[in-house]
């Protein structure tokens, strides 16, 4: 999958290292990294359509669920207590 994420126009890509081994991953991954062909991200695209098209997944990003109360008060949005389950 780190494949298809450096295949994306990014300024940067950060992954986390918590020792030399995973250092040495990464590193290996990056200098073996080949950038995805057209027609593969196509693919990829097709094969998470369905689970991605909705947002069922990152409620954090396509719902107000997630918003400090702070932030919702000033924009007039319900507080968290007032959102259904």
């Amino acid at each position: 999958m780190l494949g298809y994420a450096m295949s994306l126009p990014v300024a940067t890509t950060i992954s986390g290292m918590n020792s030399p081994a995973v250092l040495r991953q990464n590193l290996a991954i990056a200098y073996g990294f080949k950038l995805f062909s057209e027609a593969e991200m196509a693919a990829l695209r097709q094969q998470c359509k369905e689970a991605a098209g909705d947002g069922r997944y990152e409620l954090f990003k396509s719902t107000k669920k997630y918003d400090g109360a702070v932030g919702r008060e000033q924009h007039g949005f319900p507080s968290p207590k007032e959102l259904p389950a």
